[in-house]
């Protein structure tokens, strides 16, 4: 179990049983399983709970908290940035991207920008990202492979920067000049991921999202044209340090996956949008998969439905070395305790490779 695990699973080496990558942040099952209220030490409650839940792989350790009163479900917190309920660290979202056109976005360099009009661009955004996974992996040591997860790859940054409206009809409007903002993105993704990999975790794990749960937002060649000769130069300090790379995004994007696979990465998580059988057949001797568990399933599902589940996954995936459980909205405060507990027996049971 734990680190050498995932990364023998990840490298493609056998081991035993299928292995578990999840997201924690349900306090309910932390606090019953560590005794330790996750709301007041987040850090040993999830540390002391990890091997408990036969969990390899995570993403990080949270190290902040947030409490939402009753019937509350959005809190402004200090730096003005807003937070919606959503497990015991609350998940950030923008509201305010300070463009009010496509044509302030065309006008706009990232390169110019490294301190302040948009956050995710900023060094500060970057180490903090970067410092949070390390210092983890120095707490948690073998028991879990400790990857944090690079966010702004490429695509992402249109996305945070601008806004989905702004950043789709910019693109659209004026795609050469929009190309000169896509290269100081790379520009930056490469600085970052230079930065990311000098360490000694094995994995590099990044994310764009590429796609909505209906498919790609894009036509196919334009990611062709736009996003993946870029993605080369971003990849290149990852594959230069040696690390297994693994891709993930939201939605649909199996079309891309060969695009993905040509670039050199070594896995792919998908989500419950995707045919994982027809990806595992196609890519699982040779690249780890990992997913995906239907969260809704999890979340509004019997016992049984949840067991069914998690029985058609593994029967899917155990014969792939690469393939890894992973509930694909991950594991948030809202899943019933007896869900998840019966997801963490289910995967037990089922995940048995004998």
């Amino acid at each position: 179990m734990g680190l050498q695990r995932a990364v023998d699973a990840l490298s493609l080496r056998p081991v035993e049983g299928i292995p578990s990558f999840e997201v924690l942040e349900h306090p309910g099952i932390v606090k019953k399983l560590s005794g330790i209220d996750p709301y007041e030490d987040p850090i040993n409650a999830c540390i002391k709970a990890l091997p408990l839940l036969e969990i390899d792989w995570v993403q990080d350790i949270p190290r902040t908290v947030v409490s939402f009163a009753e019937g509350q479900s959005t809190i402004t917190v200090g730096d003005g940035s807003k937070l919606t309920e959503w497990g015991f660290s609350g998940s950030p979202w923008e509201e305010d991207y300070g463009f009010n056109s496509a044509e302030e976005v065309l006008a706009y360099r990232p390169l110019e920008d490294r301190e302040g009009r948009v956050r995710v661009v900023g060094r500060a955004y970057r180490e903090a990202r970067i410092r949070g996974p390390r210092e983890s992996r120095k707490l948690v040591g073998d028991a879990a492979l400790i990857s944090g997860l690079y966010y702004t790859t490429l695509f992402q940054f249109g996305i945070m920067a601008f806004g989905w409206e702004n950043f789709l009809t910019a693109a659209a409007l004026d795609p050469k000049t929009f190309g000169i903002i896509l290269d100081q993105f790379a520009d930056i993704s490469v600085e970052n991921v230079s930065e990311w990999v000098q360490d000694d975790c094995p994995v590099f794990f990044f994310h764009d999202d590429l796609a909505i749960t209906r498919g790609l937002v894009f036509a196919p060649e334009w990611y062709r044209r736009e996003i993946f000769p870029r993605y080369e130069r971003i990849l290149e300090p990852a594959h230069k340090a040696g690390k297994i790379v693994v891709f993930v995004s939201d939605g649909r994007f199996e079309e891309l996956i060969p695009d993905l696979i040509a670039l050199g990465i070594n896995g792919i998580h998908v989500d419950n949008s995707n045919d994982l059988q027809s990806i595992l057949e196609r890519y699982g001797e040779d690249h780890a998969v990992i997913g995906s568990v239907d969260t809704q399933i999890l979340t509004r599902g019997s016992c049984e439905e949840i067991g069914e589940e998690v029985k058609r996954l593994a029967e899917t995936g155990k014969r792939y070395p690469g393939f890894f459980f992973k509930s694909g909205g991950d594991l948030p405060h809202n899943i019933p305790m007896a869900n998840i507990e019966a997801y963490i027996r289910f995967k037990r049971e089922f995940g048995r490779r004998a």
